[in-house]
């Protein structure tokens, strides 16, 4: 990884088209590099999440290409490399693991994303009617020592919920996200995609209780 990384600094400096042009080929051999690598991810951790049986890295690798149309920031690159692991990719509504490789900001990460607001009810729903189960999995030794929650949350309760309730920080919250910062060189060695497989394991269960919502 240490060439990717390297790109990435200097895409940083250099975050213009003429530059990107030049090193395209450097780009092309890295993004498929890439490519594999996510593929592999996924398909080690289809041995204990079947529902990524079949899943293909090109549907959860997002492009390099920054959407700029409505940003006051008009860089025209990302300066990561990202991948949603999940059925239906990047375009999943469901809980996922995300894999953000940044220099000095590289990262594991699990869950639900900004949910649409009917989406956010039912989820807080799921915590409040279920909080044992939820408390057991944060509270769980091995994913407590790799993931905190993360993402906004609001500063009241949300209508409709108790505003005495012990569980408002949970209740709260606007997305139901956990993280966990690695270092760079995480990343280093053969044997990334085997650790980043089993600490994603971690996941699992948080994801799939965010999940249950899509049963019911």
């Amino acid at each position: 990884m240490g060439q990717l990384f390297d790109y990435l600094e200097r895409l940083s400096w250099n975050n213009n088209r003429e530059w990107f042009h030049e090193n395209k080929a450097e780009f092309d051999e890295l993004r498929a590099l890439w490519l594999n690598d996510v593929q592999r991810l996924i398909n080690r951790m289809a041995e204990y999440d079947n529902t990524l049986k079949g899943v293909d890295a090109k549907d959860c690798v997002y492009r390099i290409y920054r959407d700029i149309r409505f940003s006051p920031n008009k860089l025209p690159y990302k300066t990561y490399f990202s991948a949603v692991i999940a059925q239906g990719g990047r375009k999943t509504l469901k809980g996922c693991c995300y894999l953000h490789l940044q220099p000095g900001e590289c990262g594991l990460h699990g869950g639900i994303w900004c949910p649409e607001m009917p989406l956010l009810t039912r989820l807080r729903h799921e915590v409040e009617d279920n909080i044992d189960e939820f408390l057991g999995i944060i509270g769980d030794k091995e994913f407590a020592s790799r993931y905190k929650l993360s993402g906004d949350s609001l500063k009241t309760m949300p209508k409709g919920f108790d505003r005495n309730s012990p569980y408002g920080e949970y209740i709260k919250m606007k997305e139901y996200l956990v993280s966990m910062p690695v270092a760079d060189n995480y990343f280093s060695g053969d044997d990334w995609v085997e650790r980043t497989a089993e600490d994603f394991r971690y996941i699992k269960p948080f994801n799939d209780f965010l999940n249950y919502v899509f049963e019911e």
